[in-house]
């Protein structure tokens, strides 16, 4: 057994291989819509290149019981303390808990981020999602407030469901090219001289769950519903490739991708906050 100590009403201590399956329950009692389920690898992968004191800390009550579990790491580059995340069935009070023991493993006078998403490295296939959804984590967001933390960055996060299926695409059809690092699909739509005027990049997150992350018209080929155009066979390639979700997310203040994503069909789940504390 790990060595624990007190925080308020809970013991911390770091996660032993008798953890994860609890540890796995508690990450994907917060999974958004869209998002693919937390697996094995997230807590057995390698940290990413660039961190230092990587650990994953779990909290416990006084009977044993795991109920919650926070991942941190430093950024070598600029000594940064990285929360990348935290999960406790939404109590206040265990967050709190979470949030001091984190600090306490990270050190007190350096910069923190709170919400960066994991700080292991990808497995393959997977793009981890950094924020913490505030409207679905009153609590945790709350237990960071408390601790001094404020909104660093935010981002919309929106899902769109592949059933029924897509309508199938008109011409002008998008060409598609594989990618390969991480894996996915770009499509792009060309003029009738070849010149590309619209570019859209797709990834799997598993096999169900795909990621846009990336559509762009060329400037002067917009306000012409060429993005609407490429967007919509962007949900029917995602669909064909066994995908029954597409999501994205974008930065608060684009309101244009916003109304292009919404009169698509996709629907606004939560904005996803990366917060900080100074030293």
């Amino acid at each position: 057994m790990a060595e624990a100590r007190v925080v308020g009403d809970f013991w911390v201590r770091v996660m032993e291989p008798d953890d994860h399956t609890t540890v796995l329950t508690l990450i994907n009692a917060d999974r958004l819509p869209g998002q693919p389920a937390a697996g094995p690898g997230l807590l057995t992968s390698p940290p990413d290149d660039g961190l230092a004191l990587p650990t994953t800390l779990v909290l416990t009550d006084l009977t044993g019981t795991v109920c919650g579990v926070v991942h941190c790491a430093v950024r070598t580059r600029d000594g940064a303390g990285l929360i990348g995340w935290l999960h406790a069935r939404e109590n206040f009070d265990a967050a709190v808990a979470l949030i001091a023991a984190a600090r306490a493993h990270l050190g007190p006078a350096r910069m923190l981020y709170a919400g960066t998403g994991p700080t292991q490295a990808s497995q393959p296939g997977t793009l981890p999602l950094p924020g913490i959804a505030q409207r679905r984590r009153p609590a945790t967001t709350r237990a960071l407030h408390a601790a001094g933390f404020t909104e660093a960055a935010t981002r919309l996060y929106l899902v769109h469901p592949l059933t029924p299926a897509p309508a199938a695409p008109v011409f002008p059809l998008a060409k598609l090219r594989p990618e390969i690092n991480p894996a996915g699909v770009q499509l792009t739509l060309v003029e009738t001289d070849g010149q590309p005027m619209a570019t859209a990049v797709l990834h799997p997150l598993d096999d169900e769950h795909w990621q846009l992350r990336h559509l762009a018209v060329r400037e002067d080929r917009r306000h012409r519903g060429i993005a609407s155009h490429l967007l919509a066979q962007c949900l029917y390639t995602a669909h064909t490739r066994g995908a029954t979700s597409l999501t994205a997310h974008i930065d608060e203040n684009d309101h244009i991708s916003a109304r292009l994503l919404q009169h698509a069909g996709f629907t606004d789940v939560d904005t996803l906050t990366i917060h900080h504390r100074r030293p």
